[in-house]
């Protein structure tokens, strides 16, 4: 908060500059500016986003919940969100019973969404998967798009990792790499990890959540 005073500040300058009689050779560093301005304020909203996730992690009462249910609803919303794209869900027969936060295993479903939506192709597909993995379970959500370099799928899920380059005009804006850290962050809340590979053959890349229960308070 203390940072969107003297953003706001600029911003307003940068407006009174635009109405202002500058000389053309100035207006494009006051285009500069401005750019720069938005992506400080993307940042800091971003950031805040991420501490009111470590907030929430902290203070998290486990509930019992059932985790496929819990994709299967998510899954008709990410369907009109992913299109064109194809989508296919792959769920167990059963109930996946699951001790956790659903809300924040929907947050960070939400992340691994954005990331496949911002690389696959209308033409592509993406793939959710759900299934019992030992005492937990596994999420695998899986796109068509341009593999991961060798040295990045271990560092994809820190904090201001990203292999954007530029945003797309459909995702709302700069990406900070801050989404799949938060989704890292909520799976070791579930005693889990998340990975990233290359999928055989080439044909995608695959992010995978492996959850287990939050213990019971002793």
């Amino acid at each position: 908060h203390e940072l969107n005073t003297p953003l706001a500040i600029v911003r307003t300058s940068l407006d009174n500059l635009d109405s202002a009689e500058l000389p053309p050779e100035a207006r494009p560093y006051v285009g500069r500016a401005r750019d720069g301005i938005e992506r400080m304020g993307t940042l800091v909203r971003t950031m805040s986003e991420v501490t009111r996730i470590e907030h929430a992690i902290s203070a998290v009462e486990p509930e019992d919940f059932d985790l496929r249910a819990l994709l299967a609803d998510c899954a008709e919303g990410y369907r009109a969100l992913l299109a064109p794209r194809g989508f296919q869900v792959e769920l167990p027969p059963a109930p996946l019973p699951l001790r956790g936060s659903p809300e924040l295993v929907v947050q960070a479903l939400d992340k691994l969404v954005d990331n496949a939506r911002g690389f696959c192709p209308p033409e592509g597909w993406v793939r959710l998967s759900l299934a019992p993995e030992g005492e937990g379970a596994r999420i695998a959500l899986a796109n068509a798009g341009p593999l991961l370099p060798e040295a990045m799928q271990s560092r994809l899920f820190d904090s201001l990792v990203s292999l954007r380059a530029k945003p797309q005009r459909d995702e709302g804006g700069t990406h900070l790499g801050f989404g799949l850290h938060i989704a890292r962050l909520i799976t070791e809340l579930h005693r889990g990890h998340a990975e990233a590979r290359n999928l055989p053959g080439g044909e995608g890349v695959e992010f995978t959540l492996h959850l287990r229960d939050i213990p019971r308070p002793l």
